[in-house]
């Protein structure tokens, strides 16, 4: 039972099963939340589960963080889980042993993002458009350092009609019947490509 307004769902390699909930997943809906009724199974906003749906950990905000009304994007590889949400749209990592990271973002709206070592590919934004994205060098500092970024696909087709889902380094773009990926290895710091 991982509970409703469920936003986004991915496994890590240890079988754990990391769920971000919408709003009406962290606020309830469907008789959960409110006056005499059971608190939302995502009241959280993130949660992990073990592989038999145990809850193992959910998500309690770090210093100068708000709490998760909606997650926006999340992305699990290795024995890690990441994760943007409003409010605030801050990155937090959340390590194998359970310990939380916290980044703040001047990017708000994004869908997706990829990670390799201290760089983040975020894609899409409210301020910037749909489909721009911008390029995150976290360093030891709380305030990110952005690039801006430019995708597209290679047949001229509409980022923003596609469906984004990051892993890992890597930002899985389903267009259509094709599968794209875009990986954040080969960006430089500058975000252009360096294959």
């Amino acid at each position: 039972m991982l509970g409703d307004g469920i936003q986004h769902l991915q496994v890590d390699q240890g079988g754990r099963i990391w769920v971000g909930y919408f709003d009406e997943g962290v606020y309830g809906n469907f008789g959960w939340g409110g006056s005499g009724n059971a608190a939302p199974v995502g009241a959280a906003g993130l949660v992990c589960f073990s592989d038999k749906g145990e809850k193992l950990w959910e998500y309690q905000p770090v210093s100068g963080t708000d709490s998760i009304s909606d997650v926006y994007a999340l992305n699990v590889f290795g024995d890690e889980a990441w994760a943007y949400y409003y409010t605030g749209f801050p990155l937090v990592r959340v390590g194998h042993d359970w310990k939380v990271a916290a980044w703040i973002s001047q990017t708000a709206g994004a869908r997706a993002f990829a990670v390799h070592d201290e760089s983040i590919l975020l894609f899409g934004g409210y301020d910037d458009g749909p489909t721009a994205c911008r390029l995150l060098h976290l360093g030891n500092t709380d305030q990110p350092v952005e690039n801006g970024v430019t995708l597209s696909l290679p047949d001229g087709g509409k980022l923003a009609d596609a469906t984004m889902i990051g892993r890992g380094h890597i930002l899985h773009v389903f267009a259509g019947e094709i599968w794209y990926q875009f990986s954040a290895r080969h960006l430089n710091d500058r975000g252009t490509p360096h294959w």
